[in-house]
């Protein structure tokens, strides 16, 4: 499939199969984005397991990642967590995290990463260059 230049209305997530095809683990970098309280409860994210998680909607029982748990259940509740210091990149990134990587535009990122246009959010995340994993979601 030929490269297609986004704009700011395509739709970008993680790709996690970008990590394995570089040699990269996800979970130092999500280690990364976790608040203080959450890295003291997981001094070493290399050993953190799964974890049975109970939906709070539906009472689905799933297996889930601690790491990733712990951001969304604690991490995103720090008034902190998305802010204008963090490079455009972690934010962006950390957007994707906190919403189960739902499928957003550089127009939707932008109602969380406010002090930056769609086009600024559009040009570092749509470059040939792939930061976290972020990229064009395809079907």
């Amino acid at each position: 499939m030929a490269w297609k230049r986004p704009t700011v209305d395509t739709p970008f997530h993680i790709d996690w199969d970008w990590w394995s095809e570089h040699e990269q683990n996800y979970r130092l970098y999500i280690y990364e984005q976790l608040c203080e309280e959450c890295r003291l409860r997981f001094p070493n994210p290399l050993e953190v397991q799964e974890v049975d998680w109970i939906d709070p909607d539906t009472a689905e029982v799933t297996r889930a990642d601690a790491l990733l748990m712990c951001l969304r259940e604690r991490c995103i509740e720090q008034p902190d967590f998305i802010n204008p210091t963090l490079p455009l990149t972690a934010a962006v990134f950390r957007v994707f995290l906190m919403n189960g990587n739902k499928p957003m535009s550089p127009n939707q990122l932008h109602d969380f990463i406010h002090w930056r246009p769609p086009q600024t959010i559009l040009r570092v995340i749509g470059g040939r260059v792939t930061h976290y994993g972020i990229r064009p979601y395809t079907d």
